[in-house]
């Protein structure tokens, strides 16, 4: 595997890559509290000031954003960071003016919410992942996936054990979400905000599963986050492992329209690119009515 090339660097904690039509990039930037667009020759803007801990980031329809923000939390060596403007973590809405609202309400369940990552799916229902308190992992209290509708109104949600981290529909159509403490993947059938059972689908076998993403080909990308790692499955079979090189710690992930996987790395603060000639994949969209902030 040859070495990624480093797109933009500089980024203060990247996440939630989201390829855009233009071939920029966006990516939040959790501790610099903000969305920002990195272009293709490396010029970084910020697209909107959230604010809190931004942790994941989807496209909607008409080119807005949609930033899954913790309300201000990330690790730090053995401690952890918190924002200047800390908050209950939340689902905000960044308008290509950036404007910043917030969609879905006050998540379910007890505070603190700490909203992680975020997908549309096929009908254009927004999906959350809240992964709780992650600050007390000895004592974690269940998470939850929060199903949110057009109108903005939260439409059903399912409890999540041990971190519920990344998510992404797959070709089969099902929300494939990383439980981080278990190292698994499951998958559920969804439909309308309704949660069928969960079906564990594989076991990383290094790091913890955070951000991931499918190609064109089906072909599942899962960040192994602390292990400086990318694990490959074909078939939700074990394909390689990608090593990112230590205290690079790969939070997220996307494919972009020019074949390349793009990934964040969160400890060097870089946006990369795996130039591996991938088939693009169909990602959905959908838009969410806001309420100001």
């Amino acid at each position: 595997m040859t070495a990624p090339r480093v797109v933009a660097t500089g980024l203060r904690f990247p996440e939630g890559p989201s390829y855009l039509p233009d071939g920029s990039v966006a990516v939040v930037e959790m501790k610099g509290e903000a969305v920002s667009l990195v272009a293709p020759d490396g010029t970084v803007t910020v697209a909107g000031d959230c604010g809190g801990g931004p942790n994941g980031s989807a496209l909607g329809a008409a080119g807005e954003l949609y930033v899954a923000n913790n309300g201000g939390l990330s690790a730090e060596g053995t401690g952890y960071w918190h924002a200047p403007r800390e908050f209950d973590g939340c689902v905000q809405r960044v308008d290509r003016d950036g404007t910043v609202t917030t969609v879905g309400g006050v998540l379910p369940g007890p505070a603190p919410h700490r909203p992680n990552d975020l997908c549309f799916g096929p009908d254009g229902t927004l999906y959350v992942t809240d992964s709780a308190d992650w600050e007390n992992l000895r004592d974690i209290k269940p998470g939850r996936v929060v199903a949110i509708g057009a109108d903005g109104s939260q439409l059903g949600h399912v409890e999540v054990p041990a971190m519920p981290n990344g998510v992404v529909f797959g070709p089969d159509g099902r929300l494939y979400l990383s439980q981080t403490l278990t190292r698994k993947v499951l998958a559920y059938q969804v439909s309308g905000g309704e949660f069928g059972e969960p079906e564990q689908v594989l076991k990383v076998p290094s790091g913890m599963p955070d951000g991931l993403c499918f190609d064109g080909q089906g072909t599942l990308y899962v960040c192994g986050s602390v292990g400086n790692v990318i694990h490959v499955y074909v078939g939700l079979e074990l394909k390689e492992s990608i090593e990112t090189g230590e205290g690079t710690q790969p939070t997220n992930c996307c494919v972009g329209d020019d074949g390349s996987l793009y990934v964040t790395f969160g400890l060097t603060g870089q946006l990369v690119a795996y130039d591996l000639g991938l088939t693009p994949t169909t990602v959905h969209t959908g838009s969410i009515a806001g309420a100001a902030s």
